[in-house]
């Protein structure tokens, strides 16, 4: 009985510890199972995030050389704009220099004495050359003016004069302004050309 005993009590261990040997192996298989799941999801999920940063990262290069290179032809068309802004400046002060009172006393007396044979003469000029150019005319043009010259201010005008017909709206006009509109149009294409 003794051995029937202990033969049963090893077959109870040995049918225990299978059973739990069994399930452990069981525990274990599920377990690897579980955990290969979870760090394939891992593995995607950050090869998702991975790719995901990539296409941003690309995004955000393609928009940066975008913007860098509008900066770069905005900044090329303002310093051009500038050059020929500075240029017309330059210019315009060289035209004023040229138009000086004994420029427009000449320029105006030639002109008044081809057209005073067809009336009278309107002359506006700026409030500084005025007063100058006032006594300076009337003796020139006192035995050579046929019609009457009137000399006008006005106070937009810096250097130059505008000389017309009494009584009509048309005026011949030989400001710095005008002057320097007139070269423009030689002008900017050339500088254009240079700014290339």
């Amino acid at each position: 009985m003794n051995v029937k005993l202990d033969s049963l009590i090893e077959k109870i261990k040995s049918d225990g510890v299978d059973a739990a040997k069994k399930q452990a192996d069981t525990i274990l298989a599920d377990t690897r199972k579980t955990a290969n799941g979870i760090i394939s999801e891992a593995k995607a999920e950050a090869e998702k995030v991975r790719k995901k940063a990539e296409a941003d990262a690309e995004s955000y290069r393609r928009n940066a050389e975008t913007a860098i290179k509008q900066a770069a032809r905005d900044t090329v068309l303002t310093l051009k704009e500038k050059i020929g802004e500075m240029f017309e400046q330059v210019l315009l002060a060289d035209i004023g220099k040229t138009l000086n009172k004994d420029l427009l006393r000449e320029l105006i007396l030639k002109l008044a004495e081809l057209w005073s044979k067809e009336g009278d003469l309107d002359v506006i000029v700026n409030a500084a050359d005025a007063d100058a150019l006032k006594a300076q005319l009337k003796r020139s043009l006192s035995g050579n003016l046929k019609g009457e010259l009137d000399l006008r201010i006005d106070k937009k005008i810096e250097h130059g004069f505008r000389i017309g017909k009494k009584g009509e709206d048309l005026y011949y006009d030989f400001t710095d302004e005008s002057i320097l509109e007139a070269l423009r149009i030689f002008l900017n294409p050339k500088l254009a050309e240079l700014l290339k």
